[in-house]
């Protein structure tokens, strides 16, 4: 399922006077079969953005659509879609995990079997705790909740919003792969995220919000690729020759990056025995570094 956003704008009222623009002439396109996510400082954006594609929030300007279609509540497009939020809250709480699972498959106009539900609690680990009330869950167990219920209905397009928050790392690792399974079967994925290294490990492309506009859309591999101008070399030395830079030291080992052209002087230098070369690759920048790259680079342009 696609997903756009054309010149979306959405300002909101602090007083008479006041004036915030959440979002201001964004303009995306997520293609079907994509694993997508927004990215951006705290009130950057990126929750009203999504919130715009799923009806929930009118924009002032512009428009966001799903297959085409703006969104509404109740648009038989989202029988298809499935939501997560990035604080699940359940009503009524006195329900047992399988109780509450039981309800929100019957919400669905799509019959949802029960045998799926099982199987999405052994997955999630939820199985053993079924009948442990809502309100008695720890903030992690809530959340294995939410997705179950995301996902329970087997849908094309999912919106998570932070779905890693409260989670430990088993559980990080078995929900990341589910998306990731879910993707490669074609489910197309939107998902809001604050742990960037998560993020590169999933994603197919991003897009960066920076206090409500667009900095940067790119696929992720086009933001890593290997830089062939510079080499990130780890040395044993007291003395790092001077064209070694971005140095970090830590027990007598010098790490830092070279430029390619220095590259034959630095193997001269262990042949000659000047330093101990413990490992030269080319450079290949994370999805933090270029996070904050572009981040920079709008602060300075503004």
């Amino acid at each position: 399922m696609h997903v756009a956003t054309e010149h979306l704008s959405v300002h909101f009222k602090l007083g008479r006077r006041k004036m915030l623009k959440a979002l201001d002439d964004v303009s995306l396109s997520v293609p079907s079969g994509e694993f997508f996510a927004l990215l951006g400082e705290n009130g950057a954006g990126k929750s009203t953005a999504m919130h715009c594609m799923l009806g929930l929030v009118h924009p002032t300007a512009g428009t966001a659509s799903i297959d085409g279609i703006r969104p509404f509540l109740g648009a038989p497009v989202f029988e298809r879609v499935g939501y997560l939020p990035e604080e699940p809250h359940w009503y009524p709480s006195y329900l047992t995990i399988e109780e509450s699972i039981r309800y929100y498959a019957r919400l669905h106009r799509r019959a949802v079997p029960l045998e799926r539900s099982w199987e999405l609690l052994e997955v999630l680990g939820l199985a053993a705790h079924r009948h442990l009330r809502i309100g008695k869950c720890s903030k992690g167990m809530k959340q294995k909740v939410g997705i179950a219920q995301c996902l329970m209905g087997e849908p094309e397009l999912l919106f998570l919003d932070e779905p890693m928050r409260g989670l430990d790392p088993v559980g990080v690792r078995d929900f990341r792969e589910m998306l990731v399974e879910r993707n490669r079967r074609g489910t197309t994925i939107v998902m809001n995220s604050h742990i960037l290294a998560e993020v590169e490990s999933v994603a197919t492309s991003v897009a960066i919000l920076k206090n409500g506009k667009l900095v940067l859309q790119s696929r992720v591999a086009d933001l890593v690729r290997e830089d062939a101008g510079r080499y990130d070399v780890e040395i044993e030395t007291h003395a790092p020759p001077d064209y070694v830079v971005e140095i970090v030291r830590h027990d007598g080992v010098v790490r830092g990056t070279i430029a390619a052209e220095h590259l034959h002087d630095l193997t001269l230098a262990a042949r000659d025995g000047r330093l101990r070369l413990r490992s030269c690759q080319l450079r290949r920048p994370t999805l933090e570094e270029s996070f904050f790259a572009a981040i920079d680079r709008e602060g300075t342009d503004a």
